[in-house]
């Protein structure tokens, strides 16, 4: 994992529920705690709503669309839609007055959500602005769930087809030319073991990869501690398969099994290459979990 320390961008997604919110939060916290300046990202349709990410980071709620500071050498900031759109108006129009009154139009803001891929061009937008700041050595975001993650990197394309140029045009291919360079940019998948999860990360990897952005690691996160030597499996496989089904401890032995299998196909069928972290199964509250991926992570040199 070491090559994501020396890259300005870091996008951490994969299949909701697999944990990617936390670990987003560990590289976050990792960078910082190395001296590095970073800017921790949530993408999120609404900057009202409450935020998974900055509460690992310590902070209860955060309103608006700009970055506040979360403590030492990280500050925090919602990425909206919303925010882009406002940001895109002011800087076409210059008059906040009339910026403001675009803003409060229910129809205007409806059509800028609903549009195809101007969610994710208004996202995009607000995005270009604060890496134009370059105040941080890092911006890690948490990007919504799998098929989202691809949105944001395919959807402005399209618009980018019809408006090649201007203030949307220029903005869009900035921010796609920081995405898909793998100097500046890395994308991180996490997933668990099981086979759902695995599968998506395979196809989101290869997908990824399509669209130009690169891929710098895959976490499988949770994985079970497996106690078992080859020769304690093959006897308690045997027990199984002659109906011993009320033997004790058999539904974990068989979550074990899943995960083995899965973690195999996780090394097989990821693209060779790619920087693979397996974490283990930690117990605890949110903080407890957070605090033992951080460990497991490493860090910057």
């Amino acid at each position: 994992m070491e090559p994501l320390w020396d890259r300005k961008l870091v996008m951490v997604t994969g299949k909701g529920g697999v944990g990617k919110t936390t670990i987003t939060a560990a590289l976050v916290r990792r960078a910082a705690e190395a001296g590095r300046r970073v800017l921790a990202a949530e993408v999120s349709n609404d900057a009202s709503t409450g935020s998974p990410l900055m509460q690992r980071l310590g902070r209860s709620e955060l309103r608006g669309t700009e970055p506040v500071s979360l403590g030492l050498n990280i500050d925090g900031v919602r990425l909206v839609p919303s925010a882009g759109h406002r940001q895109f108006l002011q800087a076409a129009l210059r008059v906040r007055v009339l910026v403001d009154a675009a803003m409060r139009s229910a129809a205007l803001k409806r059509f800028l959500m609903a549009a195809p891929a101007f969610p994710e061009v208004g996202t995009l937008f607000q995005l270009v602005e604060l890496l134009r700041r370059d105040t941080y050595d890092h911006v890690i975001i948490d990007l919504p769930a799998t098929g989202h993650a691809l949105g944001l990197a395919s959807l402005p394309r399209t618009v980018l087809k019809v408006v090649p140029g201007g203030l949307i045009g220029n903005a869009i291919r900035e921010g796609l030319d920081t995405m898909t360079d793998p100097q500046r940019s890395h994308a991180v998948l996490a997933s668990l073991p099981e086979a759902m999860p695995v599968s998506e990360t395979v196809e989101l990897h290869r997908g990824l990869e399509k669209l130009g952005i690169r891929v710098g690691g895959l976490i499988l996160n949770r994985l079970p501690l497996d106690p078992f030597t080859d020769a304690e499996r093959d006897a308690l496989d045997l027990h199984l398969a002659q109906g011993e089904r009320r033997l004790m401890g058999s539904r974990e032995f068989r979550r074990l099994d899943r995960a083995r299998t899965a973690r195999q196909r996780f090394l097989n069928e990821a693209p060779n290459g790619t920087p693979q972290l397996h974490l283990p199964e930690i117990g605890g509250d949110d903080q407890a979990v957070l605090e033992g991926v951080i460990r497991e992570l490493g860090g910057p040199r």
